[in-house]
């Protein structure tokens, strides 16, 4: 007579109660807690993301300023008008305006710098000879920064 030898098989055997066992109980729980994490995880970002879209960061406007700085320093002529201010370094002319929801810079009257974005309203006055600029994001916060040149104006100068 032959034995049959019977493989036994771990799987199977588990199979054969009708019910959860702890065991099988403690993995469905863990798997319910990971993908509840990545769940809230994914709504944290988006949250994160539609609040941030009309707001400006507070960096973007330290860079900008630190920009406008060093710019308005560095340029020998500076004016005002229509809304945008006029910079002369060099033999160059640029100058910077709001365009659509954007503050660009644009030299010579060519090409578009995009050096700000999410702006509702660029004011640029000149006071004397400090420039102030106001830029009012998109959420409706508003920004305000004076800039002093090192270098009068020729015609200032001359007066």
């Amino acid at each position: 007579m032959k034995m049959r030898q019977e493989e036994v098989k771990p799987f199977v055997i588990l199979r054969q109660n009708d019910g959860f066992t702890m065991i099988e109980m403690l993995f469905s729980l863990l798997i319910l807690l990971i993908i509840s994490l990545f769940v809230l995880q994914l709504f944290s970002i988006i949250q994160t993301q539609v609040g941030a879209i009309d707001k400006l960061h507070p960096k973007e406007w330290e860079v900008f300023t630190m920009q406008m700085q060093q710019e308005v320093r560095s340029s020998k002529f500076q004016d005002v008008a229509g809304n945008r201010l006029y910079l002369l370094t060099g033999e160059k002319l640029s100058f910077i305006e709001q365009y659509e929801d954007k503050v660009r810079r644009r030299v010579d009257g060519m090409g578009h710098e995009v050096i700000l974005q999410n702006i509702s309203r660029f004011k640029v006055e000149k006071d004397g000879g400090v420039i102030i600029l106001e830029i009012t994001d998109k959420a409706g916060t508003t920004f305000s920064r004076s800039f002093h040149p090192y270098l009068k104006n020729v015609q200032e100068a001359d007066e």
